[in-house]
Order: C-alpha cells, then structure tokens, then sequence
C-alpha cells in the first residue's frame, strides 16, 4: 500500500491491513515446500535468508541445495491462496527496493 499523505485515517487503515498480515503470518500452517518458502519469506522478508534456512534444516531440491534463485522462482509463481497473494506482493515490494 502506497500512501501519499499521512493522516489519522490513513494510518489506522494502514494499522488494520497489517494486523490481518501479521494475524495471516502467525496462523499459517505450511503442508509443502512450496508453502514453506512462502511462510519463511513472509517471516523473513529475504530469499537468501529463506535459502539459508532450508539448507541448513537439511532441505533440498533436486539434490542439490536451495539458491536464492529458487525461492524467488517460488515466489513469483502465479499465487494458490491469498497469502501467497500478500507474500508476492511483498516479495515484489522488497525487490523493487
């Protein structure tokens, strides 16, 4: 959400979209791996953070260990649900810097 001017309406607009990511984040329950990047993007807002803690939880794909690459490929997918929605979303935020 962009917002160009910063008023008491706008702020608790803002204030009520992040307590529903926050709530969304906090009751999300990860069934594959695909779901698990999505969920350790949206606590840690890097891929190579997310690469990082997959390949040192033993996880890998094809083999081989995860690369940031990966995770961004994941990330970028067409989304299933909303919270893939929200995490793209952020994911292309963060990108955009």
């Amino acid at each position: 959400m962009k917002i160009k001017q910063l008023n008491l309406a706008k702020r608790k607009e803002y204030f009520e979209i992040l307590k529903k990511e926050i709530e969304m984040i906090e009751s999300y329950s990860p069934q594959t791996a695909e779901e698990r990047i999505i969920h350790e993007y949206a606590i840690e807002g890097s891929v190579t953070v997310v690469a990082n803690k997959l390949n040192e939880a033993g996880w890998r794909i094809d083999g081989r260990k995860y690369t940031s690459n990966d995770i961004s490929a994941v990330l970028k997918q067409k989304p299933k649900d909303e919270f893939h929605q929200m995490v793209k979303k952020a994911f292309e935020h963060n990108k955009a810097g």
